[in-house]
């Protein structure tokens, strides 16, 4: 059993015909209570609207030790309540698509101590970039010099809230490329704004030809980005 810090995250269609998106947010929500109070290995547990797809929500979950913190999570009296008062009520269509992704060792952050209103805030932009390398060491040299920008982008970006990722210990079983071994990068932000920011930074505009230059063959597998609600909590 996995016993390192672990990020999962799980994308649900909400099932419109029988309920709103506000209404299964409701529900969910008193689970993401109980989990900011009674689960201390769920340091992050948030909901996200895809921004292409208002249907979508995506569950943000974060486990301080691995799989074990998850199945303490998912053993919880009001986690078994919740899907059952959801099964009942037919609230969900269809979950979307699901991955885990393990922490890379001292790779940027996962949160700003500083900005306590952000952990619950409305509005912030998560994204999630999946990245395939043919090579490990490729992969190694990839994060070894990225971590080197996320150094920059602490000083620099105080709107960005997350930067880091993982290593993706599965493959996905359905929807996104995701193979095992893949490199998962989060970019949390308070808004759109402080994203595009990062985004024409010319320092990271600068990253891609470096990369080229280094022989580092970056494979983009793919890009997904999220609104939170306001419901859970980024971090604690």
């Amino acid at each position: 059993m996995n016993t390192e810090p672990m990020t999962t995250i799980v994308e649900f269609q909400v099932n419109t015909e029988k309920n709103t998106v506000e209404e299964w947010l409701v529900e969910w929500s008193k689970r993401a209570e109980d989990s900011r109070v009674g689960e201390p290995q769920t340091p992050s547990y948030a909901a996200a609207v895809n921004v292409e797809s208002n249907d979508n929500v995506l569950v943000f979950e974060r486990y301080s030790r691995g799989d074990e913190s998850l199945k303490a999570h998912l053993d919880r009296a009001a986690h078994k309540e919740l899907q059952a008062r959801m099964g009942e009520q037919q609230m969900t269509k269809r979950r979307v698509m699901s991955t885990r992704f393990v922490d890379v060792d001292d790779y940027g952050w996962w949160s700003r101590p500083g900005k306590t209103s952000s952990m619950t805030q409305p509005g912030v932009i998560l994204t999630f970039l999946g990245m395939r390398f043919p090579s490990l060491d490729q992969r190694n040299e990839f994060i070894r010099l990225s971590q080197i920008h996320a150094e920059y982008c602490w000083i620099e970006e105080p709107d960005t809230l997350i930067y880091s990722g993982g290593i993706a210990t599965a493959d996905a079983d359905r929807e996104l490329d995701i193979k095992a071994g893949d490199l998962i990068f989060l970019m949390g932000t308070t808004d759109m704004a402080a994203m595009e920011k990062h985004r024409d930074d010319p320092k990271h505009l600068a990253l891609g030809p470096k990369f080229s230059e280094l022989g580092i063959d970056v494979e983009g597998t793919f890009l997904r980005t999220y609104e939170t609600t306001g419901d859970g909590y980024l971090w604690k």
